[in-house]
This record gives C-alpha cells, sequence and structure tokens, in this order.
C-alpha cells in the first residue's frame, strides 16, 4: 500500500477508538496524541497537523450527539481532515476532448518529471487524445535525448530543439509546430528550479503567460518530507497551479511531504507515480485515499480492476464451483487473470487487509506463482482431472516445474482445500457476504485467515 507507513499507524489509532464502548473526552485526547504521532513521523508540516487535529479536538467535543453515533462522527471528522489536507475537492479536468490543449509540468529538479511527462502521455494517448511531447528544458544535459527515448516508447513524436537556448522560443515554436501536426495535447516539461533560483522561476512565469496552458501541474518528490512545503508555496505563488502528481510512492516514501505541498498550493493531488514503468501512473481520488489509509476498504477500486482483467468466470465456471466442481484448469485461468490485476498485496490492500503483515503477504505471491508455475507443468486432462496425479506423473511435474516433489503434494492439498473455499465463498457472494466479482477471497477477518492458509504452502 502507498504510504504503508502512515496507513498503519492511522488504522492502529481509529482502531482503538472502534474497540472503545464509548467515546469520552479521554479517548479523544488519545487519538489526538497518535495522529499527531502518525502525521509528525511521516514529515507532514508540524504547523498543518496542529491545525488539523485541533479542528478534529473542537468539532468531536463541543458537537452534542448520542453516545452511540459520537464513534462514527469522530471517525469521519479525521477523514474529512485528511481530506482537506490533501486539497479537499477534486480539481476540475481542464482537458477538453476535440480541442487544442497544453499541460505545462513543473518542479524542482530530481521530482521525476520527465519521466512523468511520458506516463501522462501514454494514460491520455489510451483516453483518444493525439498526444505530443515537448521539452523546454535547456539545462539538464540530455534532456531532449531522454524525453525522445521515453515519448518513442509511447508511440509518440517528442517535440524540442537541442540546439536552442532560449526556453521560450522552444515553446512557443514547437508547440506551434506540434498543434499544426494535428496533435491535440501537448505535454510541455520545463527545466527543474529550486524556488532560491530566482530566473528560472521568472522564466516559468513567462513560460505560462505565453504557452498559456489549459493545466499546470506540479510534479512533488514524494520523499522530499517538510521542504516539500515551501517548495510547493513557491510555485503556486509563480504561476497559476491547477493540480499536483506525487512521484516516487513505491518505495519506503513517508510521503508526508507531498500531503503537506497539497495545502501549500492550495490544490489536490491528480496522478500518484507508483513505480518507475510508464505505466505506473493512477488516478487519485482523495476520498478512497484516505480509507485505504484509515483502514476502510476500496471495494469500488478492486471491482474495477477485476472487471478490467477479466478475472469474473464465466457462468459455466461459476455454476461448476457452485457444485464443488472446480478444477486445476479453472485455478489456472484464475490465477493468470490474478497476476494481470497486480500485485496480490495490492489487491488485499484494496481489501482493507491493510493490517496484514507485508511478509505474510509476499508470501502468499510468491504462493501463487509458485502455484502458476506447477500448473504450467502439467497435462489438460490432469488439469481437468486432478485425481489421476499419482505418483510416476507427480514426479514428472516435480521435474517440468522444477520444484522438489513434496511440494506437488502441499500444492494438491492446498487446491482441495480451497475447492471448499470457492464453494463456499461463492454461497457467501450470493447472500452479499463475500467480495462481489472475486469468487474464492473473502474480505476482512477471512481475508486474513485466506492468506494464512496460502502462507502455510
Amino acid at each position: 500500500m502507498v504510504l504503508s507507513q502512515l496507513g498503519r499507524s492511522l488504522d492502529n489509532a481509529i482502531r482503538k477508538i472502534r474497540r472503545l464502548p464509548i467515546v469520552d473526552k479521554d479517548a479523544i485526547n488519545a487519538l489526538i496524541q497518535d495522529l499527531q504521532r502518525s502525521l509528525l513521523s511521516s514529515d507532514v508540516k508540524v504547523e498543518l497537523v496542529f491545525q488539523m487535529t485541533e479542528n478534529i479536538r473542537k468539532e468531536a467535543t463541543r458537537t452534542k450527539l448520542q453516545k452511540a453515533r459520537r464513534k462514527d462522527f469522530v471517525i469521519k471528522l479525521v477523514h474529512d481532515e485528511l481530506i482537506n489536507l490533501l486539497g479537499g475537492k477534486p480539481a476540475p479536468i481542464r482537458i477538453k476532448p476535440g480541442k487544442k490543449n497544453v499541460i505545462l509540468l513543473v518542479g524542482i529538479q530530481g521530482s521525476g518529471k520527465t519521466t512523468t511527462i511520458a506516463k501522462l502521455a501514454k494514460y491520455y494517448k489510451s483516453k483518444g487524445f493525439k498526444v505530443a511531447t515537448l521539452t523546454t528544458d535547456t539545462w539538464r544535459p540530455g534532456a531532449y535525448e531522454q524525453l525522445v527515448q521515453l515519448s518513442e516508447q509511447v508511440g509518440i513524436k517528442c517535440y524540442g530543439n537541442p540546439n536552442e537556448k532560449n526556453a521560450i522560443k522552444i515553446a512557443i515554436q514547437e508547440t506551434k509546430r506540434a498543434i499544426n501536426d494535428g496533435n491535440d495535447l501537448i505535454i510541455a516539461d520545463t527545466a527543474g528550479r529550486h524556488k532560491e533560483e530566482k530566473e528560472l522561476m521568472k522564466e516559468m512565469s513567462v513560460l505560462e503567460e505565453k504557452l498559456k496552458p489549459n493545466e499546470i501541474i506540479l510534479v512533488i518528490d514524494g520523499t522530499l518530507g517538510q521542504q516539500a512545503f515551501k517548495q510547493a508555496e513557491a510555485f503556486a505563488q509563480t504561476t497559476n497551479l491547477g493540480s499536483i502528481i506525487v512521484t516516487k510512492l513505491d518505495g519506503t516514501a513517508k510521503g508526508g511531504g507531498a500531503l503537506s505541498a497539497c495545502a501549500a498550493a492550495k490544490v489536490g493531488i491528480r496522478f500518484i507515480g507508483t513505480g518507475e514503468k510508464i505505466e505506473n501512473l493512477e488516478e487519485f481520488e482523495s476520498s478512497k485515499f484516505v480509507g485505504t489509509l484509515l483502514g476502510i476498504p476500496d471495494i469500488e477500486s478492486l471491482i474495477q480492476k477485476v472487471q478490467e482483467a477479466e478475472v469474473v468466470p464465466d457462468d459455466e465456471t461459476v455454476r461448476r464451483m457452485m457444485m464443488g466442481k472446480f478444477t486445476l484448469e479453472d485455478l489456472y485461468i484464475q490465477l493468470t487473470n490474478i497476476k494481470k490485476v497486480g500485485k496480490f498485496k495490492q489487491i488485499l490492500s484494496m481489501m482493507g487487509g491493510g493490517n496484514i503483515p507485508d511478509v505474510l503477504k509476499e508470501d502468499a505471491e510468491r504462493n501463487l506463482e509458485k502455484w502458476r508455475i506447477v500448473l504450467d507443468s502439467m497435462t489438460h486432462e490432469e488439469k481437468i482431472n486432478p485425481k489421476i496425479i499419482k505418483k510416476t506423473r507427480k514426479r514428472r511435474i516435480a521435474i517440468g516445474s522444477g520444484t522438489e516433489y513434496a511440494v506437488i503434494n502441499r500444492m494438491l492439498e492446498q487446491y482441495s482445500q480451497m475447492k471448499k473455499f470457492m464453494r463456499r465463498f461463492l454461497q457467501m457472494q450470493k447472500k452479499g457476504k463475500g467480495v462481489p466479482g472475486l469468487p474464492g477471497i473473502p474480505g476482512g477477518k477471512a481475508a486474513a485467515d485466506f492468506m494464512k492458509k496460502l502462507g502455510k504452502f
């Protein structure tokens, strides 16, 4: 999960509140201390933390409610204050199909702007735009060549002039050329600049004036820390920022600086970068993001991902599962499709499994991959009728898959248990109790039990 350390801390704080029979003044004060500790350790700006928690304290103590409702009210206060910290309502969409659009990316050097441009280009290309990239960075050696290479990976053209040293001239001439070539969305890179670099900040302001972009996006490094607030504040004072993209949130980034940047710039996050690959860009929805941090399952996103990957089995497969006739062939198809959805631990995070230790999730990930490799070494007949897999066949499968003989036995034992799980949870799903659209994988406590069984394999 993105910001997993902060998520675990906030989730634990909320769990304490949920377990209490009543939420009184002492409970609220204890929650405030937990929130402050969690946010400060994640590099959220000190003043923002105290302002946010003071707002929660005032509302929680002065609002008159029945005891039974106070718990939910306090949790909602935390949710809403975190949303406000992230810029409040989502930024309006300023890119219009059928029009000529320009997006200008700004940020300090090393924030990941150039790679992010390629990610954005891929995203908008998939939405039907004819996209081109443009670099106005005349300071960093190889900036033009890097964007050309990344653009080629996306299958689009990159505009620029490596022989020209005037960024304003490049921006005007190359944008005009890109539009004349029939592109309806130009995503422009700029030189990385620090708030103290006055000339570069002035150049950025002139670029905005000349290009009149539909949107200026600030790219913030998720590992930047508390200095992110001042940097974001300087960019917001110089240009008309429309939104933020936070990069490098795939590792151990505390990420609190990025949250502070939203408050400083007074705009929301539009995308987050969750890896180095061009496809590692996710649309950002503050309510879902905060819900995940607080341990509230994001089932809607999971269902969407599952449907996009066609993980939902067909009616015939469902019918056979309900009758307990789930074959190894069915298992193989479902495991292959789960790989399309993403990392198994990411799927569990969306289901509210954020409190399951990462090491257990990673064990399950490896086990699923082991299963897939073993199943690859089986014949179609063996997958359809596992009962025929005796000693000789097991030995052949073990050699073909490069696994130990004993692993085959354990996999078949686990398959038998999963077969029972599949039937049980499909029946629960029909009653509205399981995880919709993902047979065999329950939510809540059952998800943890399911993980423990996988972890034993």
